[in-house]
């Protein structure tokens, strides 16, 4: 399942609310080779061609080099190579005990939207109304914590996190479904 980021995660961008029968023409990327990207995204999938169990290096062919770099050291000497795209609004990980293969991507810009109803930058109200959606879930208040955020939805079958800030889903956090508890079942 998807670990909670020891070193945290980014957000930075200001949230509009968007309607969403419109959100396929916003495009704003300046970046050529991204801009024509889709903006859905799919859970056990990605986004676009993007896919859960690509290299790094397909990924870069894709996107282009990433903003910045970040290695985290997770445990049993496991690491975790998260590459930022602040253009895009994308972070995505790749997971050493998986041989740097893409394990995770997490969405801040309101231009992403998942399942339809559920983009970063919807009220937490709304996405509380709607949540049941997705699944099952457990929430996580992590308000007394040492974090910037207050709350964090988990739907474990999905492998889905929503995390939330400031009254607002600040991030969605998606990974790839498992077979069962040791195997992942990666995208064709």
């Amino acid at each position: 399942m998807l670990p909670i980021p020891r070193a945290g995660y980014r957000s930075g961008n200001k949230y509009k609310f968007i309607n969403l029968s419109g959100l396929k023409d916003l495009t704003g990327f300046e970046n050529k080779k991204i801009k024509n990207m889709k903006t859905t995204i799919v859970p056990g999938v990605g986004f676009d061609n993007l896919k859960f169990g690509m290299s790094e290096e397909e990924v870069v062919d894709m996107l282009g080099k990433p903003d910045e770099i970040e290695v985290q050291e997770m445990e049993d000497e496991e690491l975790m190579n998260i590459y930022y795209y602040d253009e895009l609004g994308v972070s995505v990980s790749f997971d050493s005990m998986a041989d740097f293969r893409l394990v995770e991507m997490a969405f801040d810009d309101s231009r992403y939207t998942m399942e339809k109803n559920f983009f970063p930058g919807m009220s937490k109200q709304l996405f509380i109304e709607h949540a049941e959606e997705l699944g099952d879930f457990e929430v996580e208040d992590l308000a007394d914590e040492d974090a910037d955020v207050t709350g964090l939805y988990v739907f474990e079958e999905k492998n889905i996190n929503v995390w939330i800030k400031d009254g607002v889903v600040d991030t969605i956090q998606i990974g790839p479904f498992w077979k069962d508890d040791e195997n992942v079942a990666w995208p064709e």
